[in-house]
């Protein structure tokens, strides 16, 4: 889940942990996924194990009354009310937004949601970043610089709105580091960033589940949403 970063209250950082503190991701997991998906901690996913950033998805364990605390801190005592803008298309992001909506309550804040046709978000939300929160799936890449750029404060793609000087340099300098240790020293170090900023919820990598007919063999599964069916073969 999304914040418009630059759109009050959400300009506040405390505000962003409070929501973090607020949200149960393993009662999303068991109840939107089924209990399938990995729990995350930043915008890398654990396939990319040599550069994922393990144990940042126990950053923000739900602590209610920490939630309570930091919105009082912001000037939130009583909460606040806001819309959660999520595509209608999308059956899993609409089930996990109702979820949400539940866990926010108990702190205060109050969430309308705001059902979207995807041609509205990739408009008004993705392109204008017209929105308050939103709730989308980002894609995965194999080059950890191409999932994370979208956080550069110039990039064209960030309709987060974040803006950090130190995640910038951090991640520039990830891109002409020579040095493979120090590389995913930096890559780590970025996620890390994101975390302590709560630049976004994040909330799960949801399983890629196939089902095949048993007469059929030769199916591989990637860490990208590819269906290579050259592959397969029937079973005699």
């Amino acid at each position: 889940m999304t914040f418009n970063i630059s759109r009050k209250p959400f300009n506040d950082i405390k505000v962003r942990q409070a929501i973090n503190y607020a949200i149960d991701k393993d009662e999303i997991i068991k109840g939107v996924a089924l209990g399938n998906g990995t729990k995350l901690g930043s915008n890398l996913s654990p396939v990319l194990s040599k550069y994922y950033q393990v144990g940042l998805e126990d950053t923000y364990k739900t602590n209610l009354d920490k939630a309570k605390s930091l919105l009082a801190e912001a000037g939130y005592k009583d909460g606040f009310e806001t819309t959660l803008s999520v595509p209608s298309n999308y059956p899993f992001h609409v089930d996990t937004a109702q979820v949400i909506v539940q866990q926010l309550a108990k702190v205060g804040v109050k969430v309308k949601i705001e059902p979207v046709e995807w041609a509205v978000w990739l408009d008004r939300i993705y392109k204008n970043r017209n929105y308050d929160l939103t709730i989308i799936g980002l894609d995965g890449k194999l080059d950890p610089y191409q999932i994370l750029n979208k956080y550069l404060s110039d990039s064209a793609n960030n309709f987060f709105n974040y803006k950090s000087d130190e995640f910038d340099k951090t991640l520039k300098a990830a891109v002409t580091e020579v040095d493979d240790a120090k590389r995913v020293a930096l890559y780590k170090q970025v996620q890390t960033i994101l975390s302590n900023d709560a630049a976004a919820v994040y909330i799960m990598d949801p399983n890629l589940n196939v089902a095949l007919n048993k007469k059929l063999d030769g199916y591989k599964q990637y860490p990208l949403y590819v269906q290579d069916l050259s592959t397969v073969y029937l079973k005699e």
